[in-house]
């Protein structure tokens, strides 16, 4: 059965234009209604859900000359590659100081190491939830569009890359669990506890999520 434009613009609730400031609203407003702008040979379509507000993905419907779809792609939305970006910069400025021939890098190497995980540790968080929530909208909406589909391999959870990333970020988030515990809350810095903890159990409960989640990953044949 082929797919033509009008079958993927039934997906949108909402028109809206894929720009900057239309993301930056539907990041505040929680609007999870699907939205989507519709071009000449291509649509996009992005929604919301309750607990990935930020994360989610654009895909890109496209189409040939007689209006039938051939291809989709997706790619994450400004705002959250902007959120990435701000997060990864005040950290960074926290440890940058204000006369660079001040810093003396051997002298600061431990702060260096932790901002440097930390942040490698947000790119890896955003990176599982963007893919996690990705797989799922990709499968509903071929659901929907009753596309004929063929069963993909999915990528395995411990795989050695997989294996690797895990032996990297489950030490560090157990020392930064300690480091809270001994040094963070004990000396009244509650606010960096509440994000640095948030962060270890966002990881941890979507992480474990994936590898207990037995669900089939589609792929469009069209």
């Amino acid at each position: 059965m082929e797919v033509t434009k009008k079958d993927v613009e039934k997906l949108i609730k909402l028109k809206k234009e894929n720009t900057f400031l239309n993301h930056l609203w539907n990041v505040i407003s929680r609007d999870f209604r699907p939205k989507g702008e519709i071009g000449r040979n291509e649509i996009k379509v992005w929604r919301q859900n309750i607990w990935n507000a930020t994360f989610y993905p654009i895909f890109t419907f496209e189409f040939n000359t007689n209006n039938h779809l051939v291809n989709i792609t997706d790619k994450l939305n400004p705002i959250g590659k902007t959120f990435i970006g701000i997060i990864a910069f005040l950290l960074l400025s926290a440890i940058s100081p204000k006369k660079l021939s001040d810093f003396d890098l051997i002298e600061n190497w431990p702060i260096i190491v932790f901002i440097t995980v930390f942040v490698s540790i947000i790119v890896l968080v955003a990176r599982m939830v963007y893919r996690f929530e990705k797989n799922n909208q990709l499968e509903q909406m071929l659901e929907l569009l009753d596309v004929e589909v063929e069963l993909k391999k999915p990528e395995k959870e411990w795989s050695l890359k997989n294996i690797l990333i895990r032996l990297f970020t489950y030490p560090f988030c157990l020392f930064l669990i300690g480091l809270n515990i001994i040094l963070i809350i004990p000396n009244g810095n509650y606010i960096l506890a509440l994000v640095s903890l948030g962060f270890v159990g966002f990881y941890l409960f979507v992480d474990i999520k994936m590898i207990l989640k037995n669900k089939k990953t589609t792929g469009n044949t069209v």
